[in-house]
């Protein structure tokens, strides 16, 4: 493994969770917050359950590379091996950030974008699944903001990827959407792969990988 012009407020949030301190009560605006922002994309271990990535794998410690075995047909979405891809924006203090920034999850090659939750329930953020290419798998997760909701996952975004026999990599890249059309604006982004087969091992299968 290895390891158009609207106006949005930036959030700037320090992370109580892994740094024991409160949250920064710094906003910026988005217009004119430009070239601080890193975007990290990561696999998250599922706490335990997917033996193949880094348990600790997170925005400060990203695995971006993860061997899958298919999910069962019958096991519907997110389906019973969905890999979780968590994402967030970093500024230059490495705090948390991306209140209201759009993001979009973009799945290419095998597998499909199994789950694209709405990253606040019943409040006002929202998120889309898309099909852009039309070939029937999901393959854009928009989400107009990052994950509000007091629980584990806050100020990050979230998709489940899966895959139900198509052996191969799933390449998903991630990062800013400003315009909400589920592509990525290509700036800010990064990304993650799976190699997705019947045994979840490098050599089950003979297809090939490439970043």
């Amino acid at each position: 493994m290895r390891p158009s012009s609207k106006t949005f407020l930036v959030a700037a949030v320090s992370v109580a969770a892994l740094a024991g301190s409160g949250s920064a009560a710094l906003a910026h605006d988005d217009d004119s917050y430009s070239g601080d922002l890193k975007a990290v994309s990561y696999i998250n271990g599922d706490a335990g359950k997917n033996a193949d990535v880094d348990p600790n794998s997170s925005c400060f410690r990203p695995d971006q590379y993860d061997m899958q075995k298919f999910s069962t047909a019958a096991s519907g979405n997110p389906g019973d091996n969905n890999v979780h891809n968590d994402a967030c924006f970093l500024d230059d203090r490495d705090n948390k950030v991306g209140k209201n920034i759009g993001a979009t999850f973009q799945s290419s090659s095998t597998g499909y974008i199994s789950a694209c939750p709405d990253p606040d329930g019943a409040g006002p953020a929202t998120s889309k699944l898309r099909d852009l290419n039309g070939d029937g798998r999901n393959d854009s997760c928009f989400q107009s903001s990052y994950q509000e909701k007091g629980i584990a996952g806050d100020f990050e975004y979230h998709a489940r990827l899966n895959n139900t026999g198509m052996a191969g990599s799933q390449d998903v890249k991630w990062g800013m959407d400003r315009d909400a059309d589920g592509r990525i604006d290509d700036r800010d982004d990064d990304s993650i792969a799976i190699d997705w087969s019947t045994t979840g091992t490098s050599d089950s299968s003979s297809y090939s990988r490439t970043w």
